[in-house]
């Protein structure tokens, strides 16, 4: 099984991308679902991200000056599957982002802050250093949580830069953190769900003749 994607800096491989949510981290937020990760989290709500084959190769350039040309955001979330696998493209991504405009990154993972603190390659220690906010760990099904901007509550929210310090006491909060985004005859959910939703909604949703679009955090 391949376990990490290409260290080509100049595409990114992508599932998926929002240019408007506001569950994946603070304010309103660009989200970029990478493809590719080589945990498999058992219950995990969104297996089309998991192979590294698939998606969508973009320009990372490119992409840098779309999303800075995003004027209602105030920054971009990284998800996936396993955006530490293709570090070295996200690097470029916030560096090429950031000498346009000030926007704030933040990024789930599965690894721990630790262990990639310890054992992380060197471009994804230094997507630790660009990144305001990482939320780490992997998902635990036994452990599913209604805490803010998390899976599980095995999963850690790691304020990295002063950026959104004075936001500390809003990772304690409790609720159901999911919203839609409608497109051309289709229905994205973002954001963490209940039990038992990602089975429920597609169903109840084709018999309506709409097809849903799936990705979490």
């Amino acid at each position: 099984m391949t376990t990490s994607w290409p260290t080509d800096e100049r595409v990114l491989r992508l599932a998926g991308r929002s240019d408007g949510c506001t569950v994946l981290g603070p304010g309103v937020r660009a989200v970029l679902w990478v493809q590719g990760c080589p945990f498999r989290c058992p219950g995990c709500v969104a297996p089309e991200t998991l192979p590294f084959a698939g998606g969508e190769v973009v320009e990372v350039d490119t992409l840098a000056a779309e999303l800075a040309g995003l004027a209602h955001i105030e920054g971009v979330t990284l998800s996936g599957g396993e955006p530490m696998s293709q570090a070295a493209a996200l690097n470029r991504l916030i560096d090429c982002v950031r000498a346009r405009c000030d926007l704030s990154f933040v990024c789930y993972t599965g690894h721990t802050l630790d262990a990639l603190q310890r054992k992380g390659s060197q471009a994804q220690r230094a997507l630790l250093e660009r990144l305001d906010v990482l939320i780490d760990g992997p998902f635990v099904q036994e452990r599913h949580t209604d805490l803010r901007w998390r899976g599980s509550d095995n999963q850690r929210v790691w304020f990295l830069s002063p950026r959104y310090r004075e936001l500390a006491a809003l990772a304690d909060e409790r609720g159901r953190w999911i919203e839609f985004e409608v497109g051309d005859g289709t229905l994205r959910w973002m954001g963490i769900p209940p039990p038992g939703f990602r089975e429920a909604l597609p169903q109840a949703l084709r018999r309506r003749g709409i097809e849903l679009q799936v990705w979490r955090a």
